[in-house]
């Protein structure tokens, strides 16, 4: 057992176009030896946190909520792990993803240390291609775990591919099967109350940004990879006869039915080049005015973005915004802790990231004070409603400059994509609620299967703090027919 303190910690506050004053950072100090690429992060009961890193442990940290990261005790608790790329501490016991397999951890003699590694979920294919990660696992509200399998990437032709590419399900039983396919990079699961899952994928072949998916039963997602295992018994969907492309992802969606494209797109640099993680807000307020939101990690950027969806048509799509920047390295893996606080544990080996530091984990805790934000921006049949953390006065809202840009997507088989078919729409408020917390906008023209971009530039609250950021990205799929 090590026991590391230290005698200085910078708690560092968001940066101009982030959350401003509103977060502090800390970072769980560590012993040098120690090398902590977190590649998943599980709190437990106690004030505890489990990380695992890349190169095949598990480490526990007892005092993880130590107001300024010293003091932290750490104990490894086990190894020999194939790079596992997530964490999850369930029903009492720790699970982690391995390459080819998920893992129950436990520790039967009460020594802390890990004497039994039981399988839970094996049987899809690993070759020791570079990519073929396995990501996860999560729990829904039913107790299902859930894992994503990134594709195999490249042209090479190798034996035991089976379900690259793919979600699956296993439930309480052992029973496991996929749900989805057409993956590229399936970083991050989110499941929200609802028990709706969601995953991030990155920029790439057949992904001309990152985005925001959601996972339900026979849908392909985009990357053709996952064909390759859609003659498999069980397989969710089939082949197409025809595979569409070099066409707007709406009229490939249209052409293509089985193909679902993000519910939220991320552009490309303005939100992000590697998006990973997500952590749904169930605080209750605990970290601040986003409750019910999810918040996604970014690794070559080392930020945190925030993603809001509503269901428009009986699917979901959304809004997302930067939040946080400037992270000490490339942003892996979130989870909420006990208190209502974001631990954001950090790696940049193998993925290269704008941070100071090749890895660590650091703590974000909200001080009780604002941001002024841009809290949602919903749909309506003519344009959208924003709402806000503050209140506004009309005053301020008319004095403001309010721009949008509208664009999409095309659905081929290069390395991302530009912005496409860009326009810019006039934009007009129409109303300002009562209490200040809304507003009301009519876009023309309003364009359904394009991503609208909103600029605010200069609109401050009736408290005097300025709009940060002031640029939000929503993924129009549907317009409503109804406000």
């Amino acid at each position: 057992m090590v026991k590391f303190f230290v005698w200085t910690v910078a708690l560092l506050c968001a940066v101009s176009g982030t959350a401003e004053d509103a977060y502090r950072r800390i970072t769980l100090q560590h012993p040098k030896e120690l090398t902590l690429e977190a590649g998943g992060i599980a709190p437990m009961p106690g004030g505890r946190l489990a990380v695992a890193t890349r190169r095949g442990d598990v480490w526990i940290a007892e005092n993880a909520y130590s107001k300024d990261g010293s003091g932290v005790v750490w104990k490894k608790f086990a190894n020999a792990l194939h790079e596992p790329l997530g964490l999850a501490f369930h029903d009492g016991d720790l699970y982690v993803s391995q390459r080819s397999e998920v893992t129950r951890l436990r520790d039967t003699n009460g020594d802390g240390v890990a004497d039994e590694y039981r399988c839970i979920a094996k049987g899809w294919g690993v070759t020791g291609a570079y990519h073929e990660y396995t990501y996860g696992p999560k729990f829904d509200v039913a107790g299902n775990m859930w894992i994503t399998l990134n594709c195999t990437m490249g042209d090479v032709v190798l034996p035991n591919r089976d379900w690259r590419g793919y979600s699956l399900r296993m439930t309480p039983d052992g029973k496991w099967q996929p749900v989805s396919g057409g993956m590229r990079s399936p970083c991050g699961i989110g499941i929200n109350p609802e028990g709706d899952v969601f995953y991030t994928d990155q920029q790439g072949h057949w992904n001309s940004a990152c985005g925001i998916h959601h996972i339900a039963q026979g849908r392909f997602h985009g990357h053709i990879a996952a064909f390759a295992s859609a003659r498999l018994p069980g397989a969710p969907f089939a082949e197409p006869k025809e595979l569409v492309e070099n066409v707007p992802v709406a009229e490939a969606a249209k052409r293509m039915p089985i193909y679902k494209p993000a519910a939220v797109w991320m552009p490309y640099r303005k939100m992000g080049m590697s998006t990973t993680d997500m952590a749904y807000d169930g605080t209750g307020g605990k970290f601040g005015p986003f409750a019910g939101q999810f918040f996604v990690g970014e690794l070559t950027q080392a930020s945190i973005n925030r993603v809001f969806l509503e269901k428009v048509g009986g699917e979901y799509q959304g809004a997302c915004f930067p939040f946080m920047e400037r992270f000490q390295s490339g942003v892996l893996r979130l989870e909420f802790g006990e208190d209502g606080s974001l631990f954001v544990g950090e790696t940049s080996r193998g993925w290269s990231s704008v941070g100071s530091k090749p890895y660590g984990v650091e703590r974000v805790v909200w001080n009780g004070k604002g941001p002024f934000s841009m809290r949602t921006m919903e749909a309506r049949p003519k344009g959208f409603r924003c709402t806000f953390t503050q209140p506004v006065t009309k005053e301020a809202v008319m004095a403001a400059k309010w721009q949008m840009r509208s664009y999409t997507y095309e659905y081929h088989a290069d390395y991302g994509g530009p912005d496409i078919d860009v326009k810019e729409p006039e934009v007009r408020v129409v109303d300002v609620a009562k209490d200040g917390l809304s507003v009301e906008l009519e876009i023309k023209p309003l364009r359904a299967g394009c991503v609208h971009e909103l600029t605010v530039k200069g609109l401050h609250s009736t408290e005097e703090a300025l709009l940060t950021p002031e640029i939000a990205h929503y993924t129009l799929n549907q317009i409503p027919t109804q406000p």
